[in-house]
């Protein structure tokens, strides 16, 4: 049997509380998010973080489209929010 992260839905939500973890600033956490990368790659090869990322993503829209259902918004407004304050970032050296 097989770590619980080896499931991607799982380790999604693995990744996902290690980010929530370190929500107040990057820190030694930051080496355990990727401990965790290197030790799934090893166990399950390098196109394992293909299926990962593709479950990120459609996390992330879900839980984008219920914040839009929430708020009142539609998904692609904040889609546009997210982007733009990511492009600020960028342009500010962040």
């Amino acid at each position: 049997m097989g770590l619980i992260y080896d499931d991607p839905r799982l380790a999604a939500l693995t990744l996902t509380r290690i980010a929530a973890e370190e929500s107040a600033g990057p820190g030694e956490l930051a080496g355990r998010m990727h401990a965790v990368l290197d030790d799934l790659v090893q166990r399950n090869g390098a196109e394992y973080l293909k299926e990962l990322v593709i479950v990120l993503a459609r996390s992330e829209f879900i839980v984008l489209d219920e914040l839009a259902r929430v708020t009142g918004n539609s998904t692609a407004e904040l889609l546009d929010a997210v982007e733009l304050e990511a492009l600020e970032d960028i342009d500010e050296g962040g």
